[in-house]
């Protein structure tokens, strides 16, 4: 009987029913997509990272996996490989042997890892070779070497030209050799494309003189849901001596990776359920506490007060049920409709690069899990909101309820239109009309405010994430301009560097817009300790000067920073320091090409240790004095770079036109940080296109949630209105009145909402979102960090804030109109 007498009023009032259940649908499909969309971009992550090359498990020796090293390679590989093969879960396996080495071709040179592989068995387990875009795959009987496409463009090589390789062999010898270039592969991840060579098995093993060598069994699965049974069956049958790796200890970039993207995506879905559940709250709240009178006449019938309780609730459970529905409908067939086609992020490339693994078109993934979970929390949001005027309208008194709980309704003569009052006559109206109703005035108006703070909030916080990774990353590398020859940075060959660096230096310092600069000489070496060596990007600085530029002589974590004088230090990251197996104090050697095309060598101690929050900085960077570096490429006082940091970053374009007219360089030119980082240029345009349309979304359900709320305000006020006119108001009065109150509650809600986003990103552009816990060990960009910063952008909000202001007016416009056009008896019986 309850639940027909539920159904009976939420059939009846068919106009409330639907803005409900429009709330509900719009908010939940808009999480729907936002979920399935960052899981569509985690897992294509995972599949591609792991079909190039690591596969879905491998063996090593103990330990190989933290120090790869040469001494932990297989001696016999055949007995392990035919215990991984004889898993049921392994449909292929296969041997590989890889180190490192240096990669060199005429005067350009690069730090490289060889993989040996076996031509008959790597194409069962890796999709290696179906990346050949150039070229012919390897084969036993065409030995040769498959290079990366950034590689090949870095070294200027092609199919059929040769490609000198040097390295530290088995026996701590100096392995080299020259191979020709078979092909060229292209997987889209930068760590492969540009660091990798591929040989053929025996190649490798006859260059690191390692004739039976084997450093990992690379598999492929059947089931990969059976990953963590197959781990501990394979662990069980080979023992203590090996170590049995699952994809996400193989690849820590990608899990941190796919974990950054579900961090990023709870901040955006706890926001938009704030939203949602404010969109859905206020038309529950406002559809039960509009219905006093109606409640009243039902407690003086007879009904008792717990059945009125749960008649309430049944109603919002079933406008609840019936907006899951919609919102289910609506969402998942958007979802699957670009999970078929795809969402093309092509126009960034370079950024979703950084992001091992990523294509250039996305495909949403729905999984149902994830579906019930946002459903039922939406469908607990309506259901819980329901309880207070429910409780409320079972506590009701008949008699008072049913000449209406509006609240305190004389107004005193003292201030009337036609009295002293200076404030304009549509401002005292809906003034009054607005104070005679105090809770459907906080609903209306609280539920806007909320919604606005949530929009700006999350502008902000997209902006201060760029303006953060901006700052950080060009504090650690680059600076924000920096003067070179042109095609330096291809290969960052010594033969560009430049004379007259002083005098440069010198003009640079004396104009106003530059806050500092320091002269460096980078180029491309191979650090080698006793055991291992490791392909780096060597970088000699003056110390004072360069502290003026970046800050990398914050980072230290063991030792000291560089001093001037110090030539014989150099200073490491300390993932670095971890792979060379090296300590503080200790030496390395560091070899790379000269100018005079000869290998210059030059052995180093460990005088400092740094550590960022980026595993790729702190694996490939190391510094020296610029003296030490000018020594050992023999460029006398030659210099690579000048970098500069400007006053002011947001007027750059016009300092680049300002310097270049000031300063005199001939051969020069001045790059600014978009070019001297186009990943961080490229992913920032991709976090602001993608925040873009997270906020768009947003922006709809926000929109969606004040106007639903305005209009609910009106179109429950129809008994008022019908009395209205029926003591003489003109139709016109009453629709003025409408857009007037609407207009006032637009005006009170902006104010609220705008001053508490503005307090909000205050605070929290001061103390930071802390959310290093989750991104840390993230390798992609050095200076992406776990610390968000909002930043509060006026210029961003605007117009949207207007726009979201204007529309919210405007739609009282139809209620109001509505209301004009009523009939006083039918609206005054109206319930």
């Amino acid at each position: 009987m309850l639940a027909k007498l539920a159904w009976r009023n939420v059939a009846r009032n068919r106009r409330r029913s639907a803005i409900t259940i429009l709330s509900i649908a719009v908010g939940l499909a808009a999480l729907t997509f936002v979920w399935a969309f960052i899981d569509g971009m985690n897992r294509q992550m995972i599949q591609n990272s792991t079909r190039f090359l690591a596969g879905d498990v491998q063996v090593h020796l103990k330990g190989y996996h933290d120090d790869p090293t040469l001494d932990l390679t297989m001696a016999e590989a055949q007995p392990v490989l035919a215990a991984v093969r004889n898993d049921p879960n392994v449909e292929a396996a296969t041997v590989r042997l890889e180190g490192k080495a240096l990669a060199s071709r005429s005067d350009k040179s690069r730090g490289i890892t060889l993989v040996g592989v076996d031509p008959g068995n790597e194409g069962r387990v890796s999709v290696l070779f179906n990346a050949v875009v150039s070229g012919t795959v390897l084969s036993d009987s065409t030995p040769g070497v498959l290079i990366g496409e950034q590689l090949a463009q870095a070294l200027g090589l092609a199919e059929g030209d040769d490609l000198l390789l040097v390295g530290q062999a088995y026996d701590g010898s100096l392995a080299s050799g020259r191979f020709p270039v078979r092909g060229v592969f292209r997987t889209r991840i930068d760590e492969l494309d540009g660091r990798v060579a591929v040989l053929p098995l025996a190649v490798v093993r006859d260059f690191f003189a390692a004739p039976s060598g084997a450093s990992a069994i690379a598999m492929r699965l059947r089931d990969r849901d059976q990953l963590d049974a197959t781990q501990a069956r394979l662990t069980q049958r080979l023992g203590p001596g090996y170590e049995v790796l699952s994809w996400p200890r193989l690849l820590p970039l990608v899990v941190v990776s796919t974990r950054f993207h579900e961090v990023m995506a709870w901040v955006v879905l706890v926001v938009f359920f704030g939203i949602v559940a404010a969109a859905v709250a206020n038309p529950v709240l406002m559809a039960v506490l509009e219905r006093t009178r109606e409640f009243g006449i039902m407690l003086a019938l007879g009904i008792s007060r717990a059945r009125l309780l749960g008649l309430v609730l049944l109603e919002a459970m079933m406008l609840g049920g019936l907006g899951l529905l919609a919102g289910n409908l609506l969402g998942l067939a958007v979802t699957a409709f670009f999970a078929r086609t795809g969402i093309d992020l092509g126009a960034f490339g370079a950024a979703l690069r950084t992001m091992p693994g990523l294509e250039d078109v996305i495909y949403p993934v729905i999984r149902l899990e994830r579906s019930a979970m946002v459903s039922l929390a939406v469908f607990a949001t309506a259901c819980l909101t329901a309880l207070y005027p429910a409780a409320k309208a079972a506590l009701l008194e008949p008699v008072t309820a049913i000449r209406g709980l509006a609240g305190p309704r004389h107004v005193s003569g003292h201030g009337t239109p036609a009295s002293s009052s200076h404030w304009p006559v549509f401002m005292v109206i809906a003034g009054r009309n607005i104070l005679r109703n105090p809770r459907r005035t906080a609903i209306t108006a609280g539920g806007t405010a909320f919604g606005i703070v949530a929009f700006v909030f999350l502008f902000s916080y997209f902006d201060g994430f760029g303006e953060d990774l901006i700052e950080n990353s060009t504090r650690y590398v680059t600076g924000h301009v920096q003067l070179e020859r042109a095609g330096f940075r291809q290969d960052y060959a010594p033969e560009l560097a430049f004379e007259d660096a002083e005098a440069l230096l010198q003009q640079l310092r004396a104009v106003p817009e530059v806050e500092a600069a320091a002269p460096r000489v980078q180029v491309q070496a191979l650090a080698s300790s006793a055991a291992k060596s490791e392909g780096i990007l060597l970088t000699g600085i003056v110390p004072e000067a360069e502290r003026g530029v970046t800050f990398i002589h914050r980072t230290i974590v063991e030792g000291n920073p560089l001093a001037a004088g110090a030539d014989r230090d150099i200073l490491i990251g300390r993932k670095l320091a971890e792979r060379l197996g090296v300590r503080l104090g200790e030496k390395v050697i560091v070899m790379a090409q000269a100018a005079s095309g000869e290998l210059g060598t030059a052995a180093y101690r460990i005088g400092g240790i740094f550590a960022t929050e980026s595993g790729s900085f702190d694996s490939a960077m190391a510094f020296v004095t610029l003296r030490a570096a000018q020594s050992q490429l023999a460029l006398g006082s030659r210099v690579s770079t000048i970098n500069l940091r400007l006053r002011d970053r947001a007027a750059l374009a016009g300092r680049l036109t300002d310097l270049r007219q000031r300063v005199a360089a001939s051969g020069l030119s001045f790059q600014p940080w978009q070019e001297l980082l186009p990943q961080l240029e490229e992913m920032v345009r991709m976090i602001r296109i993608i925040s873009h349309i997270l906020l768009a979304i947003a922006f709809v359900v926000i929109a969606m949630a004040i106007m639903n709320t305005v209009f609910m305000a009106v179109t429950e006020r129809t008994r008022e209105f019908g009395v209205m006119m029926a003591l003489g108001t003109p139709p016109a009065a009453i629709q003025r009145m409408v857009v007037y109150e609407t207009l006032v509650l637009m005006l009170l809600a902006s104010f609220i909402g705008y001053g508490i986003s503005a307090l909000l990103v205050a605070y929290f552009g001061r103390q930071g979102i802390d959310l290093s816990g989750f991104f840390r060990g993230y390798s992609a960009i050095p200076g992406l960090t776990g610390v968000v910063h909002p930043k509060l952008v006026a210029s961003h909000i605007g117009v949207p804030g207007l726009v979201l202001f204007v529309a919210s007016v405007l739609v009282s416009l139809y209620p109001a109109a509505r209301a004009a056009r009523l009939d006083p008896v039918q609206a005054i019986r109206h319930a």
